[in-house]
């Protein structure tokens, strides 16, 4: 089999091609020109056993969003740290059991609100699994939309992933392989939304374990997913509620 990658690469910013990526970043001058491959800050690797375990499952970015995340296996270790300049955080939790967990945030321009950003969030999707069912098949790049307490949101499940990229990692870069969509190779489910001045992008991303057919593993990774998107949203919101009733000093 190739190890190539199918020729879209889609990045987050959040789910858009690279170019548009660089387009919504906050840089000056000609943001098409400029690149975001590399660390900012990090990446910084946080390993926990036995008592420590429960310091991984807790996770604030700034003021930006927090998540419990949940303690249904053991962690292997956290990965956080900021690319694009620092536009762009990125979290990332392994599992013990072939899923690792994803909250990748970046900065929605000013001139944008944030049914306008949505809109395009999802165009970038779209045209993104076109480009991918022109050269593959449909089912490699699947797009929907869904609601959440925070919004519209939309939703992907993308087929059989190429290796890390360590300048830009996933869900930051997707790529695809250049291989059938079976036998399946690994899985990813995806949630995007916007909130605040934000984009969000949570993601997680798996492979079957021995004998787990495409239906099983999409099921347990579709769970995680949805379960992250609320315990996000509900902590950012009482976050955002504690900090709106402290005085102003």
């Amino acid at each position: 089999m190739k190890r190539n990658t199918l020729p879209v690469r889609a990045s987050s910013a959040l789910g858009a091609v690279t170019a548009a990526l660089l387009a919504a970043l906050p840089f000056q001058g000609d943001a098409q020109q400029r690149s975001v491959r590399g660390w900012a800050e990090g990446p910084y690797q946080v390993k926990g056993t036995g008592g420590a375990q429960s310091l991984l499952f807790e996770w604030k970015f700034l003021d930006v969003y927090c998540i419990d995340m949940p303690p249904f296996r053991p962690a292997t270790d956290v990965v956080h740290g900021t690319l694009g300049g620092g536009a762009i955080s990125f979290y990332r939790l392994r599992y013990e059991n072939d899923l690792s967990a994803y909250v990748v945030t970046s900065t929605v321009p000013k001139d944008r609100s944030p049914a306008d950003e949505y809109r395009i969030l999802l165009q970038r999707e779209q045209e993104s699994a076109r480009a991918v069912a022109s050269v593959a098949s449909a089912e490699r790049y699947r797009v929907d939309t869904g609601t959440s307490s925070f919004g519209p949101t939309v939703k992907l499940r993308l087929l059989n992933l190429g290796d890390d990229d360590p300048d830009e990692p996933f869900p930051v870069s997707r790529a695809l392989l250049d291989a059938p969509d079976e036998p399946l190779r690994s899985l990813s489910v995806h949630r995007l939304f916007v909130h605040g001045g934000s984009r969000y992008e949570i993601a997680v991303r798996g492979v079957p374990t021995e004998g787990e057919g495409r239906a099983a593993l999409e099921a347990r990774a579709t769970q995680l997913a949805d379960t992250m998107v609320d315990s996000l949203q509900t902590c950012t919101a009482a976050m955002e509620a504690k900090a709106q009733a402290q005085p102003a000093r």
